[in-house]
């Protein structure tokens, strides 16, 4: 039963039209996907000594063209400017080679794209033996970059992944057990199970636990929590736990396409397994009226096999495990093309000297903008930017602030300006996008100012046996700032300049 269901999964998928793979990308527009998948798709693919045929899709503009070709020469059904494909066979192999420039007009102003690239497949009978072949594109224009895939969930191109999915299992490891009948006011009432639970298909691993009264049902996690490059498929597990029977119930999802990547499963499984637990049991010394058990596996490691049952298989999009996120809003490349803008907040002066916090307005989620302190003066009333605590390498998009930056403060008309330079990650991180721009930006709040104590610290460690000390006040100075904390302000970023280059 379980290897029909997996073999109705992919027989399913190997009908999927260009329809179902243009759903992946139908959220976003000509501009957007162009940044992110400048790539095609290679379908109805033949092959022979004497010439190829086949169908492009471009997944940037949806444009489609029919190819037939004699020797490395194609040709399209319908000519297309500034389209060029060609088909190189090299035994049972061919290699497709697409360069095409497009335009979009969704976006103001609108932007000329190129881009290239080349993919190759092999053939059976002259057919190609995986469709849709996708031809992963790396811009040339407007600026160089390679867009970034994802590297999907654990072990989804692992060998075997999906052979070994039609018989389900996973190893429980490092098992613990503990329960103990607390009286609730010397000892606590607690249960608590741990273990390391191995899918055995694809290598995944997750720790489970659960702590509490009763310890039913159980939290695991593995790497979706720890990284930014899964995409929009992670390995899911639910576990319960019956404490009357010790039986663990576990519930997984993962995904396998390495039988080929065109037709990636996503697949469901379950599976329940007394545990075989051994325990040793002893009066709680605070109550002994009361029992504290202590249970493992009794092997090596405290291990148990659980088998499972195969249960619904799903077929995705080809590509869908590795291929980026559909963006919903602008990250920050394209916020810094088609609206770019600086969000100002925390301004404040303390003995004349500025500083004010920045994050670039994007789609961040929850970032905390970035401290500005003054530095060194250049002239004309403008100051080097000292930048504060940089979190930004943290995160896929990299820091949402300037990594050079002026700025000028005008008191009399409160305005601030500010001439920055900046970049994004987010598409290419060997290669981001860099920027530069200008802007100026009124501080639209009451300024309030008080007199303060002025401590001045030193750099200098502590030495041994050296306890840290307040400095005594050595003066009064001003410190002025926005009278509501939570004042922020945008400034719109003009006269933007950018380019592409290796990361800083």
């Amino acid at each position: 039963m379980a290897r029909s269901m997996l073999l109705v999964g992919a027989a399913a998928l190997a009908g999927v039209s260009l329809a179902s793979a243009q759903a992946v990308i139908s959220a976003q527009g000509c501009t957007s996907r162009s940044f992110s998948i400048p790539s095609w798709f290679v379908t109805d693919l033949n092959a022979s000594d004497e010439g190829a045929s086949f169908s492009l899709l471009n997944r940037a503009t949806n444009q489609t063209a029919e190819y037939t070709c004699q020797g490395a020469n194609c040709e399209a059904e319908e000519e297309i400017e500034d389209l060029v494909a060609s088909v190189q066979l090299s035994g049972t192999t061919a290699s497709v080679s697409v360069n095409q420039t497009w335009s979009c007009s969704d976006r103001n102003p609108q932007t000329k794209f190129t881009a290239a690239g080349t993919a190759s497949v092999s053939l059976t009978d002259g057919k190609a033996a995986s469709s849709p072949l996708l031809v992963k594109g790396s811009l040339l224009q407007p600026v160089a970059l390679t867009p970034r895939y994802n590297e999907g969930p654990t072990g989804h191109d692992s060998p075997g992944c999906l052979a070994k999915s039609e018989k389900p299992s996973w190893l429980l490891s490092h098992v613990i057990w503990a329960d103990q009948d607390g009286d609730e006011i010397t000892s606590v009432k607690e249960q608590r199970l741990t273990f390391i639970l191995t899918n055995l298909a694809n290598g995944y691993e997750a720790s489970c636990m659960s702590q509490g009264p009763v310890a039913t049902n159980i939290f695991c996690a593995g790497t979706e929590f720890q990284s930014f490059t899964i995409g929009r498929y992670s390995i899911s597990t639910a576990v319960q736990f019956d404490p009357a029977t010790y039986s663990v119930t576990v519930n997984q999802t993962w995904f396998c396409d390495d039988h080929d990547p065109a037709k990636p499963l996503q697949i469901a499984a379950s599976g329940t397994l007394p545990l075989p637990l051994e325990c040793d049991t002893e009066p709680i010394p605070s109550s002994p009226s009361h029992l504290k058990k202590f249970c493992t596996v009794p092997n090596t490691d405290s291990t148990a096999t659980l088998s499972g049952t195969l249960g619904t298989v799903v077929t995705l999009p080809p590509y869908a495990i590795e291929d980026p996120v559909p963006a919903t809003q602008d990250s920050c490349t394209l916020s810094s093309i088609y609206n770019p803008r600086w969000q100002f907040s925390y301004f404040s002066t303390y003995n004349g000297s500025i500083s004010f916090e920045i994050i670039l307005q994007t789609n961040r989620g929850f970032r905390y903008p970035n401290p500005v302190y003054q530095g060194e003066a250049t002239g004309d009333g403008w100051f080097e930017c000292e930048m504060g605590y940089d979190g930004g390498a943290q995160v896929p998009e990299g820091p949402l602030w300037p990594y050079k930056c002026q700025f000028a403060w005008d008191e009399g008309r409160k305005e601030l300006s500010l001439r920055a330079e900046w970049e994004c990650l987010e598409l290419d991180a060997e290669n981001p996008v860099r920027f530069s721009g200008v802007s100026t930006a009124t501080v639209n709040s009451n300024i309030v100012c008080e007199k303060v104590e002025h401590r001045e610290y030193t750099d200098e460690p502590l030495g041994e046996g050296e306890e840290l000390t307040i400095p005594e006040p050595v003066g009064v100075v001003d410190y002025c700032y926005t009278e509501n904390p939570g004042y922020s302000w945008i400034g719109d970023i003009k006269d933007v300049i950018w380019t592409s280059g290796k990361s800083l």
